[in-house]
């Protein structure tokens, strides 16, 4: 079927330009035409996402709490129905489609604004019910991306070793009594569209997981190049504390550092092998890019950890 007839499906007239959307790492993304309106066109990627339709039935839930909650500050986008589904199949491809929405805003640049969007969003979702089938088998599992790391060839041992140290670490402090919640899974500010509402996109990886994995994407990605920066770490913590209205326990607070080093590390270990193989996670990546990305994430790991007393005080000044 011709990508141009796929909005018809959804009871849109068929679109009259279609501009490919490359930002994303994972989903093929157009910014479609339709008459004198203009929506987000996404095929699913099948190899990421092996049960789309789970994917997409938790988006309908995520939808659902929205619209059940009072918040005025932070949204979701609708998703257009195809009969008593919100997405449409294809020649085997599932696609979805939501109205465009127009940025106002960077919110890289408003790093409280991002932490307040992503504490809001746990806060609202809180007590959902997500489907039974994972969107990515093992995501945010680090033993998992440490053992395929350690099968590649080439790899250097300082790197293996000081990745290993911080799963023990981990281990460590994210046993069998710590909470669990419904999380964004993918929580930076390129995920957000500073509009009023700020509305939080790709919520293809919402999952059940700790608190601490949505806070430290977000640190990781608000600090993005160089030693920490603090003041946005401070701004991004107390917009993600407003957000959040008390909802952590004291042990998940505890927590939250640990998160910083492990999604960096899970990040750095996930580069690192998508360099090293023919078939990558991260479209359109090339080996040399995904090495640069990776040598980046290691550094930034080391500042992480250099930076502890400092970030560690800010949380619990910020969350308190």
């Amino acid at each position: 079927m011709d990508i141009r007839n796929i909005p018809t499906l959804f009871g849109l007239p068929e679109a009259d330009t279609l501009t490919e959307l490359n930002a994303g790492h994972i989903n093929r993304t157009f910014l479609s035409v339709c008459g004198s309106e203009k929506y987000v066109l996404q095929s699913l990627n099948r190899s990421v996402f092996r049960a789309p339709e789970a994917v997409m039935d938790n988006i309908s839930r995520v939808e659902a709490a929205f619209a059940k909650a009072d918040c005025y500050h932070t949204a979701v986008p609708h998703f257009i129905a195809c009969g008593d589904k919100n997405y449409a199949v294809a020649d085997g491809e599932v696609w979805r489609i939501y109205s465009y929405i127009t940025a106002t805003a960077e919110a890289a640049a408003d790093a409280a604004a991002a932490g307040r969007a992503f504490g809001t969003f746990m806060r609202i979702m809180d007590g959902t019910e997500l489907n039974s089938t994972p969107a990515i088998e093992g995501f945010h599992d680090l033993d998992r991306y440490f053992a395929e790391l350690s099968a590649q060839n080439g790899i250097a041992p300082e790197i293996l070793r000081e990745l290993d140290r911080l799963r023990s670490k981990l281990g460590q402090v994210f046993t069998g009594s710590m909470k669990k919640r419904v999380i964004h899974g993918d929580a930076k500010p390129d995920n957000i569209i500073m509009n009023s509402p700020a509305v939080i996109i790709d919520l293809d990886t919402v999952m059940y997981g700790y608190s601490a994995i949505d806070y430290g994407d977000l640190v990781r990605s608000v600090c993005r190049k160089g030693p920490p920066d603090l003041s946005a770490v401070r701004e991004m913590t107390g917009g993600f504390a407003q957000g959040l209205d008390g909802l952590l326990t004291a042990e998940e607070v505890d927590s939250l550092y640990y998160g910083i080093l492990w999604l960096t590390g899970e990040l750095a270990a996930r580069y690192l092998t998508d360099s090293r193989r023919e078939n990558k996670y991260f479209r359109g990546k090339t080996s040399a890019d995904c090495l640069a990305r990776a040598e980046q994430l290691l550094a930034q790991l080391k500042s992480f950890t250099a930076s502890s007393s400092e970030l560690k005080e800010i949380i619990h000044e910020e969350m308190d």
